[in-house]
């Protein structure tokens, strides 16, 4: 037996099609209604919106500084073992250490790690 598929414009489905089809057309025009309501005239008033973004993996910008995302997985580590809970903003490369800098806001400035992730000193 085969099942039955009735067309979208047959007489089956033909009495959902105004019902549905001036709901639609209702929503929209309180929508129009609603704007035109609710935004009357523009601002007066304009305010710039000012982001506090933290710069990440920016690159190189200067000579000998890498990107967080660009230090050795062991000295990463170290970082996240030392500094739970905080990600760092890039690194600068120093006589074989990484001098690894925080985010503003933070307690220490900076924290230098070996390549092999050993500590070395914070600022």
């Amino acid at each position: 037996m085969q099942k039955d598929r009735a067309a979208p414009f047959s007489k089956k489905h033909r009495r959902y099609w105004i019902p549905v089809t001036g709901g639609m057309l209702l929503i929209g025009l309180i929508n129009v209604i609603v704007g035109f309501v609710v935004y009357k005239k523009p601002s007066d008033k304009h305010e710039a919106i000012k982001l506090d973004l933290i710069k990440r993996d920016a690159g190189v910008d200067a000579l000998d500084t890498i990107a967080a995302s660009q230090l050795p997985a062991e000295v990463m580590r170290a970082f996240a073992v030392k500094y739970p809970q905080t990600l760092p903003v890039g690194a600068t490369v120093i006589h074989d250490a990484y001098v690894v800098q925080f985010p503003p806001g933070k307690p220490h400035r900076t924290a230098t790690f070996k390549p092999d992730g050993t500590f070395v000193s914070e600022d």
